[in-house]
């Protein structure tokens, strides 16, 4: 299965023990609460008491929200940097993009989050402009990274579809986060629509792979 090849984007859950790395812990609450509820739904009293620790733990560790809030997004653009080099070793690109599908499908069924991104496009004014910097640069690696893999698909022949690689990146993008908003709704299956189509337009058939419906 691709999912066991590349892995996830989605954070390693662990509890809080001793000897952990309470910042790491601060983290993965806060990119919990980030997808369930929104960057300014949420305070370091929820964390608080998410993890049982003080709030003066928290801003030991994260002096203001902002700051709190840029660790979150520079945090996923080096997961996903990682994950990207961990697709590397899937020659096809067709291959590649039903992994990046896959991550999207991980958010829907943890409990039907959003994705990062979709979160950050939605506050996107309402957040710290040092949240949107960083925001910015991860969506632009998120971009490259897909014209690139449409670029190699053309060249591979396991993908056709019209107008340009950098037109293309920007309807994938455009599709799945909204299809994982109308399926927060209306139910999985309608994502599997949205991977379909998608499939449809890159391959000329329209499947999903068996592992994305599991």
């Amino acid at each position: 299965m691709l999912k066991s090849v590349v892995g996830s984007l989605s954070p390693r859950r662990r509890g809080v023990a001793r000897g952990r790395d309470t910042g790491e812990e601060i983290l993965n609450a806060a990119e919990d609460l980030l997808q369930r509820r929104g960057y300014n739904a949420f305070s370091y009293h929820h964390i608080a008491v998410q993890l049982g620790v003080r709030n003066a733990a928290i801003h030991y560790h994260f002096p203001a929200k902002e700051d709190l809030g840029v660790a979150l997004v520079r945090r996923y653009q080096e997961r996903f940097r990682e994950w990207a080099r961990g697709t590397e070793c899937v020659d096809c690109a067709w291959g590649r993009l039903q992994a990046y599908f896959q991550t999207y499908v991980d958010f829907l069924q943890a409990d039907c989050k959003c994705c990062p991104g979709g979160v950050l496009g939605t506050e996107f004014n309402a957040i710290p402009e040092a949240m949107r910097e960083q925001a910015r640069t991860l969506m632009r690696e998120i971009y490259e990274w897909l014209v690139q893999t449409l670029e190699r698909g053309v060249a591979q022949g396991s993908l056709k579809f019209a107008g340009k690689p950098e037109d293309k990146a920007i309807e994938i993008g455009a599709a799945l986060q909204g299809g994982l908003q109308i399926a927060r709704i209306a139910g999985l299956e309608r994502f599997h629509q949205v991977l379909a189509q998608l499939s449809l337009e890159l391959t000329g058939r329209a499947q999903y792979p068996a592992n994305l419906a599991a």
